[in-house]
């Protein structure tokens, strides 16, 4: 099992925001997590590290790569968060 990082983005309050991440292989399986750092938020003193992840659908190019479409949903209603994503692939 091997984790990659798949890189970070800024999310606004209540915001979301959404991936294609594509390039994989048609014998892997990949699962998607995210690790959320509290943003920034005026008058926020103390902001909140709030969301959600859902992954999504799941294609298969013609050439046989796969690709994947993730979401993510900011769940602090007065600041932005910070999400950083990490794919765990597995291989057949």
């Amino acid at each position: 099992m091997a984790v990659f990082d798949q890189g970070w983005d800024t999310i606004a309050a209540n915001g979301s925001t959404s991936w294609f991440i594509h390039g994989w292989s048609a014998e892997e399986s990949v699962v998607f997590s995210i690790v959320v750092f509290p943003g920034t938020g005026e008058g926020v003193p103390f902001p909140a590290g709030h969301a959600t992840l859902t992954q999504g659908e799941s294609f298969q190019h013609v050439d046989g790569t796969k690709a994947y479409k993730i979401y993510m949903q900011n769940n602090a209603p007065f600041n932005s968060c910070n999400v950083h994503v990490l794919a765990q692939v597995e291989s057949l």
